[in-house]
């Protein structure tokens, strides 16, 4: 059977940082994930399990509608939902963590049973939003974080593998691939660019080292943004396209 879109999953790397000064980059976490889907306006929030056995410890962080972030950890009551009542209405979801791994579904949504932000399978821990309290400076200035790509068919491989920016609505990101497949480099910070690594803006593809991203395999993808001095705010999102061939 040839390799489905669902197979090829976007995950964390274990050096998320959060701030300018930690090491960014690394190896794959594939209990991270980097994609939610954020409320359309300022909302609280609940969860809920498929599977009533669920009663872990969920924290969300976000930013309030005042600009400040605030964050709540809570205990899941199985398919019960639980109202992050203490984090209160807020503008956005920063990240979402599980302190262990569910035998369930866990599901995140605005309350109540509104439109879900991220559905977390068995066994994934995490989602996050990218440059997590970046703020403009005087100067401009350059972030850099990294995230994965894994090839997670069983026995095939994506031929003629490649990467493509195609959508950054606030035209403030390129993106860079990996200099080598299953790769873990870092870089010091987010402020300071990766090493061997080559961006491009929208809809330029760049093919994965080798071409091919065999069954299992990971490459690594550093997201560049840029903002100006004291730029405005902004609440947005980009997309990228591991893209290839399959028997």
């Amino acid at each position: 059977m040839a390799i489905i879109a669902s197979e090829l999953v976007a995950y964390q790397a274990v050096n998320h940082a959060q701030d300018d000064t930690s090491t960014q980059g690394g190896a794959v976490v594939t209990t991270g994930l980097v994609e939610f889907t954020d409320i359309a306006a300022n909302d609280d929030l609940e969860v809920l399990s498929s599977n009533a056995g669920d009663t872990m410890n969920m924290t969300i962080f976000g930013r309030s509608a005042a600009g400040a972030l605030v964050s709540e950890t809570k205990a899941l009551t199985g398919t019960t939902a639980a109202i992050f009542a203490t984090l209160g209405v807020i503008e956005r979801v920063m990240k979402i963590t599980l302190a262990s791994a569910a035998a369930g579904t866990v599901t995140v949504r605005r309350s109540v049973a509104g439109a879900t932000v991220i559905a977390l399978a068995p066994g994934k821990l995490s989602t996050r939003r990218f440059f997590y309290d970046a703020a403009s400076q005087v100067g401009s200035t350059t972030r850099y974080e990294k995230f994965f790509f894994k090839n997670e068919n069983a026995s095939l491989s994506l031929t003629t593998a490649a990467i493509k920016l195609t959508a950054d609505p606030a035209t403030t990101i390129r993106v860079g691939c990996a200099p080598a497949v299953d790769d873990t480099a870092t870089a010091t910070n987010r402020v300071t660019a990766p090493a061997s690594v080559t961006f491009v803006d929208d809809n330029v593809s760049q093919s994965v080292p080798g071409g091919t991203l065999a069954a299992a395999s990971v490459i690594g993808v550093w997201a560049e943004m840029v903002r100006g001095a004291a730029a405005a705010a902004i609440k947005n999102t980009f997309t990228v396209e591991l893209s290839g061939n399959t028997v």
